[in-house]
């Protein structure tokens, strides 16, 4: 829905009702504030009405301010049917946008759409290149799991020379193929480093344990729904979208399921609508872009 509209049901509310002011409003807790009067709608979001001072009457009010959004459903509503495709870039940054406010309401660090199928990364809060795929994260984890069954730490291999880190991966017995795939990964660690600190590092290997993980549980159980973890090593909140996709929090710390799972309820319709948006990919592509979008059933 435009802005535009927005604007005018939200006046026509304030004037239907005698309000002081109305907004819309995604995700958190309920409003508590006995000055306000809500009702829910039905992609997730609220529409509250403000008035300077508790109302009276207030179920009335409430009756007629659900009366009022019946009347305007159709136009309030995100569309059951297919949207329609955008522009690949503005379609993705919109996705990303919403899984950025989506940490945001949760406390995640990162959230992430993966397909189950394929290694696209259809969506994620974190910027990143264009070359990064669920593969290359799937590296990632598998060269962080040899580090650790070597006692070594990847802040000691980024803050040390290419020699010293060299000579240490041998003297810990890396060599061959797994020497060069912990270097492959070191310099892409060592580059995300630079740029935002260990922590921007931090972030990327938490995310490709999690996604890792998640996506060798969604193969195993097709009907995988929802999944919570939260062991030493992965902090993360999952939800399926279709059979084909999962949406991943991934946490740094102890988090709330029950906190993640209510926002990622609420916020669920909009980013099904945004990632059902984005244009098919060319199957005539490179091997990280085979791989299309799956259309949602009506409800």
């Amino acid at each position: 829905m435009r802005d535009q509209a927005w604007l005018k049901v939200l006046d026509l509310v304030c004037n239907k009702l005698g309000a002081d002011d109305a907004r819309v409003e995604i995700g958190g807790r309920p409003p508590e504030d006995p000055r306000l009067v809500w009702s829910d709608l039905e992609d997730g979001r609220r529409l509250v009405v403000v008035y300077r001072t508790p109302p009276e009457q207030r179920e009335l009010l409430e009756a007629r301010l659900s009366s009022l959004l019946e009347s305007f459903r159709e136009t309030l509503a995100i569309p059951t049917e297919p949207p329609a495709r955008v522009g690949n870039n503005q379609a993705r940054r919109e996705l990303d946008h919403a899984l950025a406010t989506l940490t945001e309401r949760t406390g995640a660090e990162t959230a992430w759409i993966i397909d189950v199928h394929s290694p696209v990364l259809w969506g994620s809060s974190e910027p990143h290149d264009a070359e990064l795929d669920f593969d290359v994260l799937a590296e990632s984890a598998r060269a962080d799991r040899m580090l650790n069954e070597k006692s070594l730490s990847w802040a000691e291999l980024i803050s040390a020379s290419p020699a010293e880190h060299y000579a240490r991966l041998e003297q810990a017995g890396f060599g061959g193929g797994a020497l060069r795939l912990v270097q492959d990964v070191l310099i892409v660690l060592r580059e995300l480093s630079e740029h935002g600190g260990l922590a921007a590092a931090g972030r990327r290997l938490r995310s490709a344990r999690a996604l890792v993980e998640i996506r060798e549980r969604a193969a195993r159980e097709r009907e995988l729904t929802r999944t919570e973890l939260r062991g030493p090593i992965i902090q993360c909140f999952a939800h399926s979208i279709a059979n084909q996709y999962q949406l991943v929090l991934v946490f740094d710390e102890t988090y709330s399921p029950l906190h993640a799972a209510g926002n990622v309820q609420r916020a669920l319709p909009y980013i099904e609508h945004l990632l059902l948006s984005l244009p098919p990919v060319d199957p005539s592509a490179g091997a990280a872009q085979r791989a299309k979008v799956i259309r949602l059933p009506r409800r």
